[in-house]
């Protein structure tokens, strides 16, 4: 049943229980609850059950509030009840057009017995006329049941539209209806007090207003719709998703006086944390005149977007060359900054990168020629070498607006040295460039290591070198030994970390327990007392992954057998003699290389070590010191 229509049954049946509970005897024993007033009694409805309006002690409850109070007209003490359209200083008196004649029933006003009294229920025309107690005049005072038309409708609490009814104190034409009510109802579905302070347009729903609420939230659930507080087009802020100013990037960019537009050679753009829900406005200022930012400085970023480019004019003459820029949203701020060029202003030549190319003969890489400022127009850039190092195209252009452009290098013969030149407009700058010799070993090599040290028999080490010009996984490898007479190499292998790499012309060191030289290279990997190296005869080997542990395995890398009686060195020519106790084994840079140019200053103690002709006696020389490097070491180029 809808609530209209309980409105109009409830008034009802209030009379059915007026009508047979009054008219009782004078018994000077009442009776309560028996359904007839006694003396002594202000009512009697044969009913126990509290709550409408007679008690268990046969007394009355009164509402104490007019309509439209938190006892609304349209609540259980509604206008159509027995005490009608209001309170006490409701229509009239205390005995309200709501009586026992009351306003509505079959004695209702426009009787014989009109809604109260002999004269109407305030004014001189009746309760009961065409201008009933709903006129101007009406049934009371100002302080009249709802407002100064009578108690909900115009109407009055005593026709036909009797308060109670449709139109009554409290219905949906009431003084706290369907539509726009003031915050408190009075007398729709959810009264006033209760959830909903109105209706479903009401300033008290569980949205704290509409959908397009006023950004604020009446204490309720909401804060207003989802997701933004506030409309779809909220005052710069996102109060329904958590996005914030991430960022205003690039760093540094240009504007050319005269334009409107994004900036140069990169747009300017505000970043959010996270895709916007709704559209969010973030506020750009600028500290200079000379950049003015469209739309009064508000940039939007729409809805399922990250970010949105920042329009500029630039006008040099305006202001400073430099303008800081500075965004901002909620708390967060970021800046950038955008240098205003003239609208013929001529870039000249900054720098090339890389600063050094070395490449072997033959190889090709990208140089890059950077402008010190956007050019206005495509501007072509001259190049050339020097040294026989190799060639680059004659020209590369700059596009117009962007500062830089790429070209190629090709190395030329191995062994040259030279210069890479561009120039612009009488001004010049360089690169340096070397071509190295084509790596005479293909695979990586072991290249120093000491069978015993300084602090005993297992302050040990391996080191690996790679000579070729590409990186090389060498995740998983194993690094075996075998006595100097032995079979097989020993079954527990050392294997390499997974993912270890070591870099083209880079070195990689492995280590024993007691190893001694951290203060000189530390560790990459320790192989503690897995290997065990023999103090003045043995072998150790490098393999891939899957090699078994025969002295002849096509998994294996490299192998070196030192000592005179080692059996299975690299054409059975081991490395002889021994080393003193801070001393080490390394292998030659190039096939000129002694123990003299290989130590401390010696011509070959940066070329690496990639001399490997298979024949370890031929390749080894015996340092006095040792001198071990790790991934952290510097590059060292054959």
């Amino acid at each position: 049943m809808s609530w209209s229509s309980r409105h109009l049954l409830v008034p009802l049946s209030a009379v059915l229980l007026v009508l047979s509970a009054c008219g009782g005897d004078d018994d000077k024993n009442p009776v309560c609850g028996n359904g007839i007033i006694e003396r002594g009694e202000a009512c009697d409805d044969g009913n126990r059950v509290e709550g409408d309006r007679c008690n268990n002690s046969c007394q009355v409850t009164k509402p104490t509030t007019d309509a439209g109070t938190e006892q609304d007209a349209g609540t259980e003490t509604d206008a159509g009840t027995e005490q009608d359209a209001g309170t006490e200083t409701d229509a009239g008196t205390e005995q309200d057009a709501g009586t026992e004649t009351d306003a509505g029933t079959t004695t209702d006003a426009g009787t014989e017995t009109d809604a109260g009294t002999t004269t109407d229920a305030g004014t001189e025309t009746d309760a009961g006329t065409t201008t009933d107690a709903g006129t101007t005049t009406d049934a009371g005072t100002e302080t009249d049941a709802g407002t100064t038309t009578d108690a909900g409708t115009g109407t009055d609490a005593g026709t036909t539209t009797d308060a109670g009814t449709e139109t009554d104190a409290g219905t949906v034409t009431d003084g706290g209806s369907g539509m726009g009510d003031a915050g408190t109802d009075a007398g729709t579905e959810t009264d006033a007090g209760t959830i909903d302070a109105g209706t479903e347009t009401d300033a008290g729903t569980i949205d704290a207003g509409t959908e397009t609420d006023a950004g604020t939230d009446g204490g309720a659930v909401d804060g207003g719709p989802a997701p933004d507080a506030g409309t779809g087009s909220d005052a710069g802020t996102d109060a329904g998703t958590t996005a914030t100013l991430s960022a205003l990037e690039p760093a540094a960019v240009f504007a050319r006086s005269g334009t409107t537009g994004e900036t140069i050679p990169e747009p300017l753009a505000v970043t959010l944390s996270a895709e916007a829900t709704t559209d969010v406005v973030v506020q750009v200022t600028s500290s200079s005149p000379s950049v003015v930012i469209a739309n009064n400085g508000q940039v939007t970023v729409p809805a399922g977007s990250r970010s949105a480019a920042v329009i500029v004019t630039a006008d040099d003459a305006a202001g400073s060359a430099k303008a800081t820029l500075t965004a901002t949203l909620g708390a967060d701020s970021r800046t950038a900054t955008v240098r205003v060029l003239g609208a013929t202003e001529a870039a000249a030549l900054a720098y090339l990168s890389p600063e050094t190319v070395s490449l072997a003969a033959g190889q090709t890489a990208n140089v890059t020629v950077t402008l010190d400022i956007p050019a206005a127009a495509a501007t072509s850039v001259a190049l050339s070498t020097t040294g026989n190092v190799g060639s680059v195209p004659a020209t590369v252009t700059v596009p117009a607006n962007e500062i830089s452009a790429k070209f190629t290098f090709t190395a030329g013969a191995a062994g040259s040295t030279g210069t890479i030149v561009a120039t612009l407009n009488g001004q010049s700058v360089s690169a340096q460039a070397q071509v190295t010799a084509a790596p005479t070993t293909d695979h990586v090599v072991i290249s120093e290591f000491a069978a015993a040290g300084p602090s005993g028999a297992n302050d040990e080490f391996v080191e690996l070198y790679n000579p070729t010009n590409e990186a090389v996984n060498i995740g998983g490898w194993k690094l075996q030994y075998k006595s100097a007479a032995g079979n097989t190499y020993n079954a527990n292998a050392y294997t390499l970390p997974t993912g270890a790499t070591i870099a083209a012309h880079g070195f990689y060191l492995m280590t024993g327990s007691t190893y001694s030289g951290g203060s000189t290279a530390a560790s990459d990997a320790s192989f503690g007392t897995t290997i065990q190296l023999g103090g003045t005869a043995g072998h150790i080997r490098l393999g891939k992954p899957g090699i078994s542990t025969a002295k002849v395995d096509a998994l294996a890398v490299d192998t070196v057998g030192y000592g005179s009686t080692a059996d299975s060195a690299e054409g059975n020519s081991p490395i002889n003699g021994t080393p003193a106790a801070a001393g080490s084994y390394e292998r030659k840079a190039n096939a000129g290389s002694s123990a003299a140019t290989m130590e401390g200053s010696g011509v070959d103690a940066t070329k690496g070590n990639s001399r490997d002709t298979d024949v370890n006696s031929a390749d080894f020389i015996i340092r006095t010191t040792r001198g071990p490097q790790n991934k952290a070491s510097a590059l060292e180029v054959p």
